[in-house]
C-alpha cells in the first residue's frame, strides 16, 4: 500500500471518529435542547450548567489527554474514547432524570477530549508535514458531516418520535461507524515514527528556540495562545450551543427551519476545514487564522444586527465557513511551532484554555437567557470576543519563515 493511500485511510477514519465524538457526542444535545427543557421541566440555567459541566470535563481531560499520550498508545486512547462515546449516546435514550442527563453529557466531554488530543499526536507522527494542514482541516470537518446528518434526521425523528428516539438512532450509528473505523486503523498497523511524518519534514525532534529566543518572548507567545483559546471558547462554543434555542424561542422559527440552518452550517463546514487547511499550507496557519476568525465576526454580527429566518440562515452559513477551519488550524499551528514529541502536550494545555472559556461562556449564556428572557445580550458579548480574537491573531508569532518555508527555525 502506498503512503498516500495509507494517509487517506487514516484521515477518513479519524474524520468519522470526530463525527461520533463531536457532532453526535457534543452537539446533538444543543439541537434537541428545547424538547428536553419542555419534557424534563428544567430551565436554561440548568441547561447552562449541563453545558458548563460538559466543557469542564473537556477542559480537564484536554490536559490529561496530552499527558496520557506519553504513557498510553494513541490508537487505544482514540479507539476507547470513540466506543465509550457511542455507548453514552445510546444510553441517553433511556434517561429521564435531569441529573443523570447531566452526568452522561459530562462524560461525553471527556470522550471528546481523549479522542481529539491524541489525534493531533497521531497526525504529527503519521502524516507528512506538507499534508498536515489539509489533513487536520478535513478531520475537523467530521463535525460538519455529522451536523448535516443531525439537521436532516433530527427534525424527522422528533416528528415521529421523541428526543429519546434521537439518542437511540444516533447511538446505533455511532457504534457501527466507530467499529468500522477502529478495524481499519488497526488493520493498517503502526507506521514507523521514522517515516515521512518526521523524516521528510527536515526537523530535529527536540526543543527549538535554537535561535536563542529570550524566555520572556516565549512566555509572551504562550500567553497570547492561551488568551486566544480562552476567548475562542467564550464565543465559538456558546454560539453553536444556543443558536437552535435562539432560532426557535427568540426568533420563533420552526424545528424544520432551524434544522435547515443547522444542516447548512454543517454542509458549508465540510469545505471550510479543507479550505482553511489548504490556505495554511499555502501561506501560514497564522494568516489562515486571521481570515477565519475575521469571518466569524461577520457571522455573529448577522445575529446581533439582523432578524428573522434570513438572518439565521446567513449567520449559520457564515459560521460554517469558520468553525471547523478554526479548530483544524489550532493543531496545525501548534504542530509547526513545536517538535512532534511536544505537540500533544502543548495542544492539551491549549485545549484546556479552550475548555475553560467554553465552560464560562456556556454557563453565562444560560444565566443571561434566564435573567433577560432572550439570548440578545449573550450574542452581543460574543461579538466583542470575536473581534478580540482577531486582534490576538495579529499579534502571535508566524509559523513560517520569511522565505515561506515551514521548518524548525520558526519554532519556539
Amino acid at each position: 500500500m502506498t503512503e498516500r493511500r495509507r494517509e487517506l485511510i487514516y484521515v477518513c477514519c479519524l474524520t468519522g471518529f470526530i463525527t461520533i465524538t463531536f457532532a453526535f457526542g457534543r452537539y446533538i444535545f444543543s439541537m434537541i435542547t428545547p424538547d428536553i427543557v419542555k419534557e424534563l421541566g428544567i430551565d436554561y440555567e440548568f441547561v447552562g450548567r449541563i453545558n458548563a459541566f460538559h466543557q469542564g470535563a473537556y477542559l480537564l481531560f484536554s490536559l490529561l489527554g496530552g499527558l496520557l499520550c506519553s504513557v498510553v498508545s494513541v490508537r487505544r486512547l482514540i479507539g476507547g474514547s470513540v466506543v465509550l462515546c457511542g455507548l453514552s449516546v445510546t444510553l441517553l435514550a433511556f434517561v429521564n432524570n435531569p441529573w443523570v442527563l447531566l452526568c452522561i453529557v459530562t462524560l461525553q466531554g471527556i470522550f471528546a477530549a481523549t479522542s481529539w488530543i491524541p489525534m493531533v499526536a497521531f497526525v504529527a507522527e503519521n502524516i507528512q508535514e506538507k499534508n498536515r494542514g489539509k489533513s487536520l482541516g478535513i478531520i475537523s470537518s467530521g463535525t460538519s458531516f455529522g451536523l448535516i446528518l443531525n439537521g436532516v434526521l433530527i427534525p424527522w425523528l422528533l416528528k415521529y418520535g421523541t428526543w429519546h428516539t434521537v439518542w437511540l438512532v444516533f447511538g446505533i450509528i455511532s457504534l457501527i461507524l466507530g467499529a468500522i473505523g477502529i478495524y481499519a486503523v488497526t488493520a493498517l498497523g503502526k507506521k514507523s515514527p521514522e517515516g515521512p511524518g518526521l523524516a521528510e519534514s527536515g526537523h530535529e525532534p527536540g526543543p527549538v528556540a535554537q535561535g536563542g529566543q529570550p524566555a520572556g518572548s516565549v512566555w509572551r507567545h504562550y500567553l497570547l495562545l492561551v488568551a486566544l483559546l480562552v476567548i475562542s471558547g467564550l464565543y465559538l462554543i456558546p454560539f453553536q450551543s444556543y443558536i437552535v434555542p435562539l432560532m426557535q424561542e427568540d426568533l420563533g422559527l420552526s424545528e424544520q427551519v432551524s434544522g435547515l440552518c443547522w444542516s447548512l452550517f454543517g454542509f458549508i463546514g465540510i469545505f471550510s476545514g479543507l479550505m482553511a487547511g489548504m490556505l495554511a499550507d499555502r501561506t501560514s496557519a497564522k494568516t489562515a487564522m486571521i481570515i477565519t476568525y475575521g469571518i466569524s465576526v461577520l457571522s455573529i454580527a448577522s445575529v446581533v444586527f439582523l432578524d428573522g429566518a434570513a438572518a439565521a440562515l446567513l449567520a449559520c452559513a457564515i459560521f460554517g465557513l469558520t468553525y471547523n477551519g478554526i479548530f483544524g488550524l489550532h493543531p496545525t499551528y501548534v504542530s509547526r511551532i513545536l517538535p512532534p514529541d511536544k505537540t500533544a502536550r502543548l495542544f492539551g494545555l491549549l485545549n484546556l484554555s479552550l475548555g475553560l472559556g467554553s465552560m464560562i461562556g456556556n454557563y453565562a449564556g444560560g444565566i443571561i437567557k434566564k435573567a433577560t428572557g432572550s439570548f440578545t445580550l449573550a450574542y452581543q458579548l460574543m461579538l466583542v470576543m470575536a473581534v478580540s480574537a482577531v486582534v490576538i491573531c495579529l499579534m502571535i508569532k508566524s509559523d513560517r519563515e520569511k522565505g515561506g518555508k515551514q521548518n524548525g527555525k520558526n519554532r519556539i
